[in-house]
C-alpha cells in the first residue's frame, strides 16, 4: 500500500475510512454487519401459539370457561335437532351420537376448575337443545306440536342422556382428578364431616 502512487497532495498515507456519498442509498460497501433498516419488519419467527393448549390427556384446545362451553354445547345440540327435525331420514341416527360427541367435547375443552356443569350438564343441554329446534321450527303454535316435537324425542333419547351422563361425570372427574392429583372423594367427605 505504501508505494501505491496517490494523486493527493501530501503522498499516499493512511487510506480514508469510506464515507457514504449523498447520492448514497443507505447502504454501505464496506464496513461490518448491517442492522435493519428502519421501518422494516423484524424477521418472522416461528409462530407462537397466544394460549398454550391444556395439560392431560383428556384436555382438547387451550381451556374456555365453562358458561362458553355449555353456551356451546346448547347451540350445536339444538342444531342437530333442529337438522333432524328437517331431514329426519337421512339424520335421525346422528343425532343421538353427535349430541353424545357434543357432551364430551364441552368436558374436555372446559377450564379444570370448570368441569362440573359440563361434566352433569348432558340431560338439561338435550332439553334445552330440543326446545330450541321446536321453536325455531315453529311448533310454538301448537301446545301438542311442541309437546310432540319436545318430549317424544326426549322419551327416545332416555338411554343416550344416560350414558351421556355417565360418561360425562366419569370424564370430568378424571380431568379434575389430573388437575388436583391429592384429590379424593372420601377425604373430602371426611372434611366436610369434620368442618
Amino acid at each position: 500500500m505504501a508505494d501505491r502512487w496517490d494523486p493527493r497532495p501530501g503522498g499516499g498515507g493512511a487510506p480514508r475510512p469510506s464515507a457514504p456519498s449523498r447520492w448514497s442509498t443507505g447502504s454501505f460497501s464496506r464496513g461490518g454487519p448491517r442492522g435493519p433498516r428502519p421501518g422494516s419488519r423484524p424477521p418472522a419467527g416461528p409462530p407462537r401459539d397466544a394460549r398454550p393448549r391444556q395439560a392431560g390427556r383428556f384436555a382438547v384446545g387451550p381451556g374456555f370457561p365453562w358458561p362458553l362451553v355449555v353456551v356451546g354445547a346448547l347451540v350445536v345440540t339444538a342444531l342437530l335437532a333442529w337438522l333432524v327435525g328437517q331431514r329426519a331420514g337421512i339424520l335421525g341416527f346422528l343425532f343421538p351420537v353427535g349430541y353424545l360427541v357434543v357432551c364430551v367435547l364441552a368436558v374436555c375443552a372446559v377450564r379444570p376448575d370448570g368441569v362440573l356443569v359440563p361434566a352433569l350438564q348432558a340431560p338439561v343441554v338435550a332439553f334445552l337443545g330440543l326446545v330450541v329446534a321446536a321453536i325455531v321450527r315453529g311448533d310454538t303454535a301448537s301446545s301438542t306440536l311442541f309437546v310432540l316435537g319436545v318430549f317424544a324425542p326426549l322419551a327416545q333419547l332416555f338411554w343416550w342422556m344416560l350414558v351421556a351422563l355417565v360418561v360425562t361425570a366419569v370424564l370430568g372427574f378424571l380431568r379434575f382428578r389430573e388437575a388436583n392429583p391429592g384429590f379424593s372423594i372420601l377425604g373430602a367427605a371426611r372434611s366436610v364431616r369434620n368442618a
